[in-house]
């Protein structure tokens, strides 16, 4: 059956649900929610469930043992005195952190940043959230990157719509029906935000994201030059024709486990190579979707901690620090 006229991103997102709903990770009602806020339509609703193979009225019986809570509260963020991953404590004291404001095409940008204590100019890297928005976990991977000395800036993509709130799906729907001009033009005043700090070497600016945000990776690295590196997680390219536009060095993150999505890895790669770009591609057998969030129920943890380690050496080479 031809699927609706979804966009890419919306596309991606109903999947990712539909996924979870067949893995019985989401109940019936919270999916039918999610993607009638993402497409703002019931027909189209409708139409792509039916296509993805959630039509119908009975519900797969829940899975014990998959996660009940696809969604992290946000109030919980991990740290190293406790909690869940090894997260950067709000009160370590080797970093500065602050809710940032500024100038955004349409609207005010809210943001969080991250930067080292010590004196000095240190690289920048934009950090861009899930599809849920600016929740504590991205938070924690500003301030992890703090500590390893980057200045990290996480842009709220929802701030065309007021900003994330506490209603997931609601910050999910906004981002399936925004513009992806609208949010790479937000990314795009983040940059200009980071070059603009005095702690920040202009020179050498980075973008890393995951799922939602992975996908954004590649759409910031082929719109702006000023990216010198990028490391996407598990995100899929809307324009695979466009990555000869891109002047940064990819690191390229998959989960070996997450068929939708790794599924597109041979023709990133062959689009990267033709282009003769400077990349890697790294695939975690085993690790799915998500594998990265140390708050989410398929946290990898093994994955994760090398997938860590890999990316810190890449922006220290490709961004000299």
């Amino acid at each position: 059956m031809k699927k609706p006229a979804l966009s890419h991103h919306q596309e991606y997102l109903v999947e990712e649900f539909a996924e979870d709903y067949l893995a019985r990770r989401l109940g019936r009602r919270d999916l039918l929610r999610r993607v009638l806020l993402i497409t703002g339509s019931i027909p189209l609703t409708a139409g792509a469930l039916v296509a993805l193979g959630c039509g119908g009225n009975s519900e797969p019986e829940p899975d014990p043992e998959a996660t009940a809570t696809l969604v992290p509260p946000q109030a919980t963020v991990p740290s190293t005195t406790g909690g869940v991953g090894p997260g950067v404590s709000q009160t370590d004291p080797d970093i500065v952190l602050a809710d940032v404001r500024f100038a955004g095409a349409a609207s005010e940008i809210l943001a969080y940043l991250a930067r080292p204590k010590a004196a000095g100019t240190y690289p920048g890297v934009a950090v861009i959230h899930e599809n849920r928005g600016l929740v504590g976990h991205i938070k924690d991977v500003a301030r992890r990157y703090a500590k390893e000395g980057f200045v990290a800036l996480a842009v709220d993509l929802v701030s065309r719509g007021g900003g994330s709130t506490a209603d997931l799906a609601a910050n999910t729907g906004f981002l399936g029906r925004a513009a992806p001009e609208d949010l790479v033009a937000d990314l795009e005043a983040g940059l200009a935000y980071l070059k603009a700090q005095p702690f920040v070497l202009a020179s050498a600016l980075g973008v890393t994201g995951f799922c939602f945000g992975g996908s954004y990776t590649w759409e910031l690295a082929i719109a702006s030059s000023e990216i010198k590196a990028a490391v996407p997680y598990y995100g899929t390219v809307r324009l695979v024709d466009e990555l000869a536009k891109t002047e940064a060095a990819i690191l390229a993150v998959y989960g070996g486990s997450d068929a939708r999505v790794t599924g597109q890895r041979s023709e990133v790669e062959q689009s990267l190579q033709a282009a003769a770009k400077t990349f890697e591609i790294k695939v975690y057998d085993g690790a799915g979707h998500a594998f990265f969030n140390d708050t989410g129920g398929r946290y990898d943890a093994e994955a994760a901690a090398d997938a860590w380690q890999s990316t810190l050496a890449w922006f220290r080479r490709y961004l000299s620090v």
